[in-house]
């Protein structure tokens, strides 16, 4: 029953969204009095956070077993970005669900709550990112904002193709991630992060042309 529950419920979260789910229509979905759901869950909110917490789980399993596969960090950071692409491309409506729900989280804001479950697969990222940096001698290996705009640059491509889908008369989307894969290791290597002076500069321009 509970796994009924959270079928459906990852289902219709996906494709109405969750705000516009009741626990009301998830009962009628699976043939059952919504009083029954209350079994297994108090609210709504419980259902959405274990899905998240099992979709966040997965990822963590399939960027293991690919970075088991490749010894060399280099090869390992351009296969689980690949596998990170392909696993949100392959589970839309898990990916849907984790990270286009609800903006306040059971009172948390969505960018602090994934955050804080994505973290031990963000840290993973990092610290492959830095053996990477070690092994290929990268300058400035310790800056994490060099790791923050790989792990941007890649999560980005993969919420677009997971919005979009598959679009007629574009180039083939796995020479797309190759592209990006290979023209993000050569930014990394011919400019590794921006000065502070730089950014500074330019956050006191914002600042001063919004006011």
């Amino acid at each position: 029953m509970r796994g009924e529950i959270l079928a459906a419920a990852s289902r219709m979260f996906a494709d109405r969204g969750y705000e516009a789910v009741t626990l009301r229509a998830i009962a009628e979905e699976i043939g059952y009095t919504h009083a029954v759901i209350y079994q297994h869950f108090p609210d709504k909110w419980h259902i959405l956070a274990e899905l998240s917490g099992e979709t966040i789980e997965l990822m963590i399993q399939n960027f293991d077993a690919i970075a088991a596969e490749h010894p060399r960090p280099k090869e390992r950071l351009f296969a689980t970005s690949r596998g990170l692409i392909q696993f949100c491309t392959a589970h839309p409506q898990q990916f849907r669900n984790v990270f286009f729900g609800p903006e306040n989280r059971n009172g948390v804001r969505a960018g602090q709550y994934i955050n804080d479950i994505g973290a031990p697969l963000f840290g993973r990222f990092v610290q492959l990112f830095f053996d990477v940096a070690r092994d290929e001698g990268l300058p400035d290996r310790d800056d994490i904002v060099v790791a923050h705009t790989w792990w941007f640059a890649i999560f980005g491509l993969a919420t677009l193709m997971v919005i979009q889908g598959v679009v007629p008369d574009l180039p083939d989307q796995a020479l797309v991630v190759e592209q990006t894969i290979a023209t993000l290791w050569a930014g990394v290597q011919a400019v590794p992060r921006l000065p502070k002076s730089a950014i500074t500069k330019r956050s006191g321009r914002s600042r001063a042309s919004k006011q």
